[in-house]
Order: C-alpha cells, then structure tokens, then sequence
C-alpha cells in the first residue's frame, strides 16, 4: 500500500479550498465557447463569476516566509514510489485516470532556482516519466502541468490518459480525473509499481512494488 499524498499533496489542497469557496458573485462576461465542446465536463445554465481585484502580492505558499512549512521537505523517501539523488515521484490517492503522479525536486528550490544540471535533467525526467507511464499500457497520452501556485517546492502534475477516451482529451483531463469513479484501488497500485520500475531501469530506486513483493532498500 502507497502512502495517501492526497490530489495536491496534503496541505497544498486545503489551502486551495480556501480559494475555491462558493460564491454567488457573477458578472456580465460572455461564456468562452469552450462551455460547449464534449470535453467540458458540465452541462446546463452557466455564469461567468465576477473577477475580484488583484492582491498586492500572490499570498505565502508553502515553504515560503508566512506559509506553511513545506510538506515536501518533511516526507521521508517511503512515501514516495521512486526516488534517486535529485528528483523523486510521488502518487496520488486513486483518481479516474489509470495513475497520477508528482515529480518533485528533493532540494527545496522552485524552477527559477534549477541549475544547468537539474534544468537538464528535468527534461530528461519528463520524457522517462511519459515513457514509463506509456509502459502501463492502454495509454493514448500523458498530460504533463505545472503551476505551483499552492507549494514552492518544485513539482509538476502527471495524468496517464485512458487511450479512446475522447472526453478526456485536452485541458479539462484533471477536472476529470476528479470526477470520474476512481481507479481501483489493486489496478492503481499494480500500476504505480509499473512506473517506478521502468524509472528505476534507468536510474533510481524502485520504492512502489507490486502486491505481494518487498518494497525496496530505502
């Protein structure tokens, strides 16, 4: 069984909900058309929520001076399913895609802070990661994202998507990941452990095993 790191690892969710509380403030904004495309995953009478002005600055994220302590930083190697000297991946709880996962840096730095060293292997990082979920099969694409806005520990958003799912396509792939009946909870794990062995074939620990092996050295 993998650690829970939860869809915005731990503490980065809550403060996002905070954000995201209700409201019933509209505007006169027209609806972009994309409210009508089959990927959208909501239907009916919608209304463009009236903007609010801008803060002085962004708030605290985590791991920065006034916000939280960085949840990154305090999670030992266990809770993540591969990890090597620089770089580690984590997964979420399951979701309705096949596996979500994190790429975090293991030093406390944000993009603009990457050396030439660790700019160039983020590369090489993303393209093993699109290989190694590729690997799971029945993949048609995996949607690769970051924005950062809730932690300033480097990380970036993996989303295997089902190959013919035709809703799926697109920027609306997370919304769906959230709404959509979870993965099973066996396949996700089985899935997971795909990942980190074909990540550890070339470089790294293999932390995620399959159901019934010993996990790996620490």
């Amino acid at each position: 069984m993998l650690p829970d790191r939860g869809f915005c690892c731990h503490d980065r969710k809550k403060r996002q909900d905070r954000e995201m509380t209700p409201g019933r403030e509209t505007s006169s904004l027209p609806l972009p058309e994309f409210v009508k495309w089959s990927i959208f995953p909501f239907e009916g009478e919608f209304r463009v929520r009236r903007p609010k002005p801008h803060y002085p600055t962004d708030r605290p994220r985590t791991g920065e001076p006034g916000g939280p302590p960085c949840s990154a930083c305090a999670a030992a190697d266990d809770e993540y399913i591969w990890a090597d000297r620089n770089w580690r991946v984590s997964a979420t709880r399951p979701s309705g895609v096949p596996v979500q996962l994190f790429l975090e840096t293991r030093a406390h730095v944000d993009m603009d802070d990457l050396d030439d060293q660790l700019a160039g292997e983020l590369g090489q990082m993303i393209v093993r990661l699109d290989r190694a979920i590729q690997a799971i099969g029945g993949i048609g694409r995996v949607h690769v994202a970051r924005w950062g806005d809730g932690g300033s520990h480097f990380h970036m958003w993996f989303y295997a998507r089902p190959r013919g799912a035709g809703q799926l396509l697109g920027f609306c792939l997370p919304m769906w990941a959230m709404i959509l009946p979870p993965t099973p909870e066996q396949q996700w794990q089985a899935n997971v452990a795909v990942v980190a062995a074909e990540l550890a074939k070339v470089s790294g620990t293999a932390i995620a095993k399959p159901q019934g092996e010993p996990a790996g050295d620490r």
